[in-house]
């Protein structure tokens, strides 16, 4: 038998010390590990919980010596809440780091974005907005042990942001209204630093989207640390890919515009609130309600799933409430079938030379639909595979009048990373935008949800989602 002895590569080693004492270090790219060999034995550290690596000067004896500063988040489960974690940072002092690891995760310098100039009096333009209740509650907690120290570790102090801790679920609005606009109207330049779910961006968005903006609006930049239930837009664009919550890309990334949608509802058409049990009214525009959305516009099974949802006792399960609610809605516990949505559909669409035309859905049945500019709503949920980050196209997904056990199954399909999209069930498309003629009796199959607000249209109402071409603020990725 004939033995073929293959060349194996060998990972690079490299002498250094780590917190004073020698190591060896291994990166291992292909499995994004970086190994720390100690006379005790080694550690490992994933690239998932990497926020960057700092210069940090460090004397010993009568010279200085420069080394690196590893900033990495650990998180952990709560000993206390369901679904909830905590977060630490850790720091480790290091020296001589393979050259590989440094150019994946070396910060030079403090990103341009977070060393925006403070006004003449002193008062930062560089704000942390940390929304309380988004999620399961784990933004204030994050803040406590892991942005501000993080800050600090590129010589941010408390002194060179404004913190806001939401008080309710307008802060967000207030603080866009009365701070963040006037100053973009000014032309000054401000970055966001967001602990919040899409709702906090679907605030800001819809404040600057409502107002006038001026020859100098200079167009606010948000740095998103991903704390809601679903984070559609981070998991679309990658800010959720690893353990930092969307905190390595504040520090590595850059600022790119959030493309944007704007849905307009007939005149008797309502915001829901408090768990459907408030009602209140939307923005006006020529006689029509407006809502701004970055995300989904969606009627049928996903709006109905999200407003039954959003209960405080659902919240408790995290992203898992959305299967919980769509479990109840698809089999209903009198026994009988699932709903099915009645309302003309008409979808709004550009041929080979850019000219718009308009096709009408024949049926007038539907199970479920949504308009996107995202590919995913959950981490796993890949609900529209050809949209790439931030490209502004919408697209539409619907399914017609089918058995729910189909329903559950396209939805099983997007949950394992796509195919459901080119189902003979399923209709995909690019869109320029759609409009829905409601044709249902109960208000509880009038609902429609954008980003996560729940709207209530009137019996014989209607709604249009488009494509906004008004650009107001930008994400950092």
């Amino acid at each position: 038998m004939q033995v073929v002895i293959m060349d194996v590569p060998s990972v690079p080693v490299s002498k250094g010390t780590a917190l004073g004492h020698d190591v060896r270090f291994h990166y291992e790219q292909k499995n994004g590990t970086l190994i720390l060999k100690w006379h005790e034995g080694e550690d490992h550290i994933p690239d998932s919980q990497v926020v960057g690596i700092t210069q940090n000067p460090q004397r010993t004896g009568k010279s200085e010596v420069q080394s690196q500063l590893i900033l990495r988040v650990i998180p952990s489960p709560s000993s206390s809440e369901l679904n909830k974690s905590t977060f630490a940072l850790r720091t480790l002092p290091v020296t001589s780091l393979p050259q590989d690891y440094l150019e994946r995760h070396m910060v030079t310098s403090t990103p341009e974005h977070l060393l925006v100039t403070p006004n003449g009096d002193g008062s930062p333009n560089l704000h942390v907005i940390v929304s309380i209740r988004s999620g399961i509650g784990e933004a204030q907690q994050y803040f406590n042990d892991v942005l501000s120290e993080a800050l600090a570790a590129i010589d941010l102090d408390r002194n060179a942001y404004n913190v806001h801790l939401t008080e309710s679920d307008k802060s967000v609005v207030e603080i866009t209204e009365k701070i963040i606009l006037p100053r973009a109207n000014q032309g000054i330049e401000q970055t966001i630093v967001l602990l919040s779910g899409d709702g906090g961006i679907v605030d800001i968005v819809n404040v600057l989207l409502s107002a006038s903006q001026s020859d100098k609006y200079v167009k606010p930049t948000i740095g998103l640390i991903c704390m809601g239930t679903g984070n559609a837009l981070a998991n679309s664009v990658g800010l959720n890919r690893d353990a930092t919550r969307g905190l390595s890309s504040i520090f590595r990334g850059s600022p790119l515009n959030i493309p944007t949608f704007t849905v307009r509802f007939s005149s008797g058409s309502v915001f829901l609130t408090d768990e459907g049990r408030r009602t209140e009214s939307l923005p006006l525009q020529s006689g029509c309600g407006i809502v701004h959305g970055v995300v989904v516009c969606s009627w049928a099974l996903h709006a109905s799933l999200v407003a039954d949802s959003d209960t405080a006792e659902y919240r408790k399960f995290g992203a898992q409430r959305f299967q919980m609610a769509a479990k109840e809605l698809m089999a209903p516990e009198d026994g009988s079938a699932p709903h099915v949505y009645n309302g003309k559909i008409t979808l709004y669409k550009a041929d080979e030379k850019g000219q718009e035309f308009s096709e009408e859905i024949p049926d007038t049945k539907t199970s479920y639909i949504v308009a996107t500019m995202v590919s995913n709503f959950e981490e796993n949920l890949r609900i529209s595979p050809a949209s790439t980050p931030l490209d502004g196209q919408l697209r539409v997904l619907r399914f017609g009048d089918i058995p729910g056990a189909d329903v559950m199954r396209l939805i099983g399909m997007a949950l394992r990373g796509g195919g459901h999209e080119k189902d003979d069930m399923a209709q995909y498309a690019a869109i320029n935008g759609l409009r829905i003629q409601f044709e249902e009796s109960d208000s509880r199959w009038r609902r429609v949800c954008v980003d996560g607000k729940i709207i209530r249209v009137e019996e014989g109402g209607w709604m249009e989602v488009r494509r906004s071409h008004k650009d107001v603020v930008n994400l950092v990725v």
